[in-house]
């Protein structure tokens, strides 16, 4: 879906506000507006001047302030195709745009994409089908909670609302296509990233996680070529130059190859380790204490890139020592699962080095955390707690990434503790900040995944029956359906442990299990989910002897997967009964592909891989 084309492509400038400092408008930036002072002036250490006496604009201009967007109605600039476009315009506005922007307050979705309406005629086609496809997801969800009277009809909206998305995302890819991105010509270069994050933003939405990592990955490799040829200050927590790539568009891309390296972690050695090294001068340099959230905000963002990229290395490192000594287990998910003779050794000074940034920046941040989880802004308030959380979190990842034994995850108790706590304050804070009882169209950068993380992982039973707990009553905002998945891959596991705890309380070492595969049938008409989970009852004699495992499979159709039937947490039972669990044996190594093919065709026998 990148773009190509031999027409001739005219510059055009950054869409502009009107009514910004004197200063931004001499420099042609992009000015916040805010008085006396702009933060673009404040940052570079400029007066702020002002025009006086202006009168006020006649277009209508789109807020950066997201709470005003419910203030504004389509303006009669856009050239919409019908009445139903600037509806779904206006939807995209009042409530598409505020979610999108997340606890952390992306502007790229409530501020310059709205602005790159009024320049270029895919964005607002795309924005159009933003808005109608989240009044699909919205009226589908209420389908599943109104009376049989009124199901039908409400039903019949919905799928309204999705066709129109898909009529307009169809208009807005016939204007992508003509766009040729080249890092060396501005104006093309930043439509080109536009369109990624566009597309990104429908694919995720449409259960599409492959084709939407696809684009913004591809987006991003334009990026770093063009900021390759840029000055190196501030690598990693801004645009070298916000005239020509504002930094909201860098942060966002920033964003997704953070969740891109969480999701697929070992697919690219050269990448992992080409792009964990990004910004390490930055975090060298770091400030002793934040000043503020923002400060603190894109620091964190770095590291985290930087944690999970060396945890993609780290498994792909692993995947490749196994291949080369020929491993009967090279068809584990990488790291998963780990033997001692395949931890990449030469890594850990790296490990180490991570890990005591991370600290560095604990330390920075802990002078105003405590003021800032009490803010009575519910926004101030969560984004503080969400901040930590995720860093806390991805400690626990790459420690956990060279980890041989399961119980080496006990140390981190502490960890997990302060996890499930500031989960739930976001979990509180985001039910002021979103409508209660439907779904939110917010990115995957939340709660979610380290919730799902201590459940796997924390052995604690009332630490895990909470980050359960806290995951299941959440997951209904999830249009994506990814975080019932979450919580049924690890009700799962924790189904397979709990059965098995001791009197007193403990899990041993030969009670632990792993999950080693993931399968979302994306690709076909049903989604199911495909898990297989491994545990060791015998341990390596030698450094090239493998241990002895003991597989456990499931395969759950998506009503199952979906619906996250697996515990009956209101009748006080922690985990509910699971049917027989079948059992695999892996004699040799296999391909990937055979893998998917075997799964996907013997699903719910027991069966032999190999």
């Amino acid at each position: 879906m990148l773009y190509s084309s031999s027409g001739k492509i005219k510059r055009a400038s950054a869409p502009k506000s009107r009514n910004g400092c004197q200063t931004c408008k001499a420099r042609r930036v992009k000015c916040d507006e805010q008085h006396p002072a702009c933060k673009t002036c404040l940052k570079s250490n400029r007066d702020c001047t002002w025009k006086q006496n202006k009168p006020k604009s006649q277009r209508i201009l789109i807020p950066q302030n997201a709470d005003q967007l419910s203030q504004t109605r389509p303006s009669e600039t856009l050239l919409f195709i019908d009445p139903r476009e600037a509806s779904y315009f206006k939807a995209y506005q009042e409530d598409a745009a505020p979610e999108l922007s997340g606890l952390l307050r992306s502007s790229v979705w409530s501020y310059t994409i709205l602005q790159a309406c009024y320049q270029e005629p895919f964005v607002l086609r795309a924005v159009v089908a933003v808005g109608a496809l989240n009044k699909a997801i919205k009226t589908e969800y209420m389908v599943s909670i109104s009376s049989p009277s009124t199901k039908e009809s409400t039903q019949a909206l919905a799928q309204q609302h999705r066709a129109f998305a898909l009529a307009s995302y169809d208009r807005a890819i016939l204007g992508m296509k003509q766009i040729m991105p080249e890092p060396k010509k501005c104006s093309s270069l930043r439509k080109a990233l536009l369109a990624c994050l566009l597309v990104y933003c429908m694919e995720i939405f449409l259960q599409s996680p492959n084709t939407a990592f696809y684009q913004t990955q591809a987006g991003y490799s334009l990026l770093q070529e063009w900021i390759s040829q840029k000055s190196q200050r501030n690598l990693g927590i801004q645009s070298p130059d916000s005239t020509v790539i504002e930094d909201d568009i860098f942060y966002e891309f920033a964003r997704t190859d953070l969740q891109h390296a969480i999701r697929w972690g070992e697919r690219d050695l050269i990448r992992h380790s080409t792009r964990r090294q990004e910004g390490t001068l930055t975090i060298k340099n770091m400030p002793t204490r934040f000043t503020d959230l923002e400060e603190a905000r894109v620091y964190q963002e770095l590291l985290m890139r930087r944690t999970f990229h060396l945890i993609g290395e780290t498994l792909a490192r692993i995947m490749l020592a196994k291949t080369e000594i020929r491993h009967p287990f090279t068809t584990d998910t990488p790291g998963e699962l780990v033997d001692p003779c395949s931890i990449p050794k030469t890594l850990l000074p790296e490990r180490d080095q991570y890990i005591s940034d991370i600290h560095r920046w604990y330390n920075a941040f802990t002078p105003i955390f405590a003021k800032l989880l009490r803010s009575p802004d519910p926004l101030i308030s969560s984004s503080a707690a969400l901040l930590r959380l995720l860093l806390l979190n991805a400690e626990i990842r790459l420690a956990g990434t060279f980890f041989v034994l399961e119980t080496d995850f006990d140390a981190y108790l502490p960890h997990f503790a302060e996890i499930v706590s500031l989960s739930k304050h976001v979990a509180a804070k985001q039910t002021q900040l979103y409508p209660k009882n439907q779904p939110a169209f917010l990115f995957p950068d939340t709660i979610d995944r380290p919730l799902c993380d201590v459940a796997l992982t924390c052995r604690d039973l009332p630490t895990r029956h909470e980050a359960l707990s806290i995951l299941r009553s959440t997951a209904h905002r999830d249009p994506t359906r990814n975080q019932a998945r979450m919580v049924t891959r690890a009700s799962f596991l924790v189904s397979l442990e709990e059965a098995d705890r001791l009197p007193d309380g403990s899990l041993p070492e030969r009670k632990r299990w792993r999950l080693i595969w993931v399968l979302n049938h994306y690709r076909e008409e049903k989604k199911h989910l495909t898990l297989i989970a491994a545990r060791r009852i015998g341990f390596p004699v030698g450094e090239n002897y493998p241990a002895k495992r003991e597989y456990a499979r499931r395969t759950f159709t998506q009503e199952e997967a979906e619906e996250m039937e697996c515990g009956a947490w209101d009748e006080g039972m922690h985990f509910a009964a699971w049917p027989p669990r079948a059992t695999l044996r892996m004699p040799r190594p296999l391909q990937w592909r055979g893998i998917f093919d075997q799964l996907t065709g013997n699903e719910g026998r027991r069966s032999r891989l190999g």
